[in-house]
């Protein structure tokens, strides 16, 4: 183990700064340029030695918790066992990165406290977790989905936007006890974006508390798809992360089942078939005619056309380029206006941190932490470290939930 010498410099094992500047995919021109790293070269080669607080900026920097760095040896960390489909394929083997491994650890502690507590309380496992097969018919899992989640057949055609349908779905599965996280980040570090080109979301099934993370960064008019994805994998009761490139899946059985009970759940092709022999041929824009007809985003409509035979492959490249080029260009302009509105926010005393961090955790997990917290069956402290949240910050979400801010979503005395 690392020893604190008398001139207050760590006695670090070389080989421990290079695991972590591996594991964290930064190099020494990366970490040189931060202060207090300057020397970073030169404790690599055993010529000098770095001080507590220099050794606390590395960790920080290659996101390694400062015991680890103390050790005698590199410590033997096991990735996630679950699964990664990739649509397509490379040569080399697939490693998770680090912002991926740490937001699957932060959401594996979380569901591990949550389904020792419902089942504490007394709470019932969730019969639809694993009550289908791959090999079910696809029309028939979508249909017991939405009876299970309780929408109706055609329940999108309701909203005016497919954005308002979006999030009507999201609350009608934290209702059923469906842990929805919704984040682009690593808890709430904005230095540590998540990469959509790596994975567009995770799922982790669950007896009791299934948990299903999004990756935000992506395109919000991909999002639903994901979230429809992770559904089937839910009630097929298969763990695993995918990055669903283009909307289709990996070559795989599971996957392939998956996609396509998302697809029916979204836009039924018997549906699709009809609206688009019927309507679509007259307008010059079926993509948004379809969108405005079921409420689903103009990526989601252009490729359950593809699915259906309606277009070329060709046609639904050529139109998911364009697509997502334009996303992108807007993205980059609300984030830009976004920035100037926190800036002017913090100025007035900060941005509402209360009503972003909910949905990134997942406002059923919030509030059930909240109950125990006041059924004193769980420590403030404790709470503090399931949600990543400061004890301020921790309280005032906390009485937004006690007052009932968050009534679209059950309670946890209703399970």
């Amino acid at each position: 183990m690392g020893k604190r010498g008398m001139s207050s410099q760590f006695d670090v094992n070389e080989s421990l700064l290079q695991w972590a500047m591996e594991r964290s995919n930064k190099s020494i021109d990366d970490l040189t340029s931060k202060q207090g790293l300057e020397n970073l070269e030169r404790w690599l080669m055993g010529d000098s030695k770095p001080t507590r607080s220099q050794l606390e900026a590395f960790a920080k920097a290659t996101y390694t918790p400062f015991g680890y760095l103390v050790l005698s040896k590199p410590p033997n960390i096991q990735p996630s066992p679950i699964p990664h489909f990739r649509t397509i394929q490379g040569n080399d083997p697939f490693k998770r990165s680090i912002n991926l491994e740490d937001t699957i650890r932060i959401l594996e502690q979380r569901q591990e406290w949550v389904r020792d507590y419902l089942k504490e309380i007394g709470s019932e496992p969730l019969k639809f977790v694993r009550s289908v097969s791959v090999d079910d018919d696809p029309v028939y899992v979508a249909k017991k989905i939405k009876t299970a989640l309780g929408l109706k057949q055609n329940w999108t055609t309701k909203y005016k936007k497919w954005e308002s349908a979006q999030k009507h779905l999201q609350e009608q599965i934290e209702n059923k006890r469906i842990f929805l996280s919704l984040n682009d980040m690593v808890q709430y570090s904005t230095s540590r974006k998540l990469e959509p080109k790596e994975f567009r979301g995770f799922v982790f099934v669950d007896d009791y508390a299934p948990f299903i993370f999004v990756n935000t960064a992506d395109i919000p008019a991909a999002q639903m798809f994901t979230l429809a994805h992770e559904l089937a994998h839910v009630w097929v009761g298969e763990s695993a992360s995918f990055d669903l490139r283009r909307l289709a899946p990996a070559h795989n059985k599971l996957e392939h089942a998956c996609n396509k009970i998302a697809a029916e759940f979204l836009v039924p092709t018997k549906e699709i078939l009809q609206y688009w022999d019927q309507f679509v041929q007259s307008t010059d824009d079926p993509y948004r005619a379809t969108s405005g007809h079921f409420k689903v985003s103009r990526i989601v409509a252009a490729r359950r056309a593809l699915d259906t035979g309606c277009i070329s492959k060709d046609e639904f490249n050529t139109f998911y380029d364009k697509y997502v080029q334009q996303a992108n260009a807007l993205a980059q302009q609300q984030q830009e206006k976004l920035r100037v509105k926190n800036k002017q926010q913090k100025m007035l005393g900060g941005p509402k941190f209360v009503y972003t961090a909910p949905p990134r955790i997942s406002k059923k997990l919030l509030q059930i932490i909240v109950a125990a917290v006041e059924e004193q069956k769980l420590l403030y402290h404790q709470a503090y470290y399931l949600t990543g949240l400061k004890s301020d910050t921790f309280d005032k979400i906390k009485k937004r939930i006690m007052d009932g801010k968050y009534r679209t979503i059950r309670p946890p005395s209703t399970y």
